[in-house]
C-alpha cells in the first residue's frame, strides 16, 4: 500500500478571510481538505458555503463535528480540553449531542460521522459517548493508547503551527513536509492539522502555498494518496461516500 496522508484544518466556524484565503487556495491547488467544524459556533454563511462546495467537489472536502462550543474547560494552565476530566458524562453526552443534531440538520448528507475533540483533549467517557451517539471516525493527534476503540481513527501527529514561550509559530513549509517524508512509510496512515486562522501574514500565506505544492509534487513523483475521512468511511458497508 502506498504513503497515504490527509490533511484537517480545525476551527471553522465562519467565512473570515482567513478561511477563504486556505479554501481558495486548497480548492486551487486541487488539495483535499477535512474541515472540522464548530457546530455551536457556526453561520449560516458559511454552512451554505460549505454545502455548495461539497456538491460542486465532493472529492476536495469532508465536513466533520469539533466539539460543541470549543470552550476550555480546564483548569490547569497547562492542558485545555472541551471534553477530559472536569465533565460530567451527562455533560459531555449533552454537548456532543448538541453538535451532532446541529450538524446533521445544517449539513444533512454532506456531514461525515467523524470527531475531533477541540485542543485534542478527551477521556474514556468521551470516547464511550461518541461510540454510542454513532460516531465512526476519531480524530485527534495520536493513537489511541491502551483503549479498546471501536472507532476508525485518524489521528494528525503533525501541526503547521507550535508553541514557543506562549507565542504561536507557523511553521515553514519545509519543517512540515521533512517530518511527513521521514515519517510517513512507517506509519499506516500520516495527518497534518493546521488552523486556517494561523495564516495571516504574506509570509505565512507563502509557505502555505509551498506546502500544498509539495504536496501535489508529491503525489505525482511519489505516488502519495490524499484521503478525506469519507474515503475510509466508502469502504464501509451502508455508508454512502463521495463520488
Amino acid at each position: 500500500m502506498g504513503a497515504r496522508l490527509f490533511i484537517r484544518n480545525d476551527d471553522v466556524w465562519t467565512l473570515d478571510r482567513e478561511f477563504c484565503f486556505f479554501f481558495d487556495l486548497a480548492r486551487d491547488l486541487g488539495i483535499p481538505v477535512v474541515y472540522a467544524v464548530i457546530p455551536g459556533k457556526m453561520d449560516q454563511g458559511l454552512v451554505r458555503f460549505l454545502c455548495r462546495a461539497r456538491e460542486k467537489t465532493p472529492q476536495l472536502l469532508d465536513i466533520v463535528q469539533h466539539g460543541w462550543m470549543h470552550t476550555n474547560y480546564s483548569v490547569d494552565a497547562g492542558t485545555k480540553y472541551e471534553f477530559g476530566a472536569l465533565r460530567a458524562v451527562k455533560s459531555q453526552r449533552e454537548d456532543i449531542k448538541q453538535g451532532q443534531k446541529k450538524m446533521r440538520l445544517a449539513f444533512g448528507d454532506h456531514f461525515i460521522p467523524a470527531f475531533v475533540p477541540p485542543y485534542h483533549g478527551y477521556d474514556q467517557r468521551t470516547l464511550r459517548v461518541l461510540h454510542e451517539e454513532g460516531f465512526q471516525i476519531f480524530s485527534a493527534g495520536d493513537y489511541l493508547r491502551e483503549i479498546k476503540s471501536r472507532f476508525i481513527e485518524m489521528p494528525a501527529q503533525i501541526s503547521f503551527s507550535r508553541y514557543e514561550q506562549g507565542q504561536k509559530i507557523i511553521r515553514n513549509a519545509s519543517d512540515v513536509v521533512g517530518p511527513l517524508v521521514r515519517g510517513i512509510h512507517r506509519r499506516p496512515l500520516s495527518g497534518v492539522v493546521t488552523h486556517h486562522a494561523d495564516f495571516v501574514t504574506n509570509a505565512s500565506h507563502k509557505e502555505l502555498m509551498r506546502f500544498f505544492q509539495c504536496i501535489s509534487a508529491l503525489e505525482v513523483k511519489e505516488g502519495w494518496r490524499m484521503l478525506l475521512f469519507s474515503d475510509i468511511l466508502s469502504t464501509l458497508k451502508g455508508f454512502k461516500g463521495r463520488s
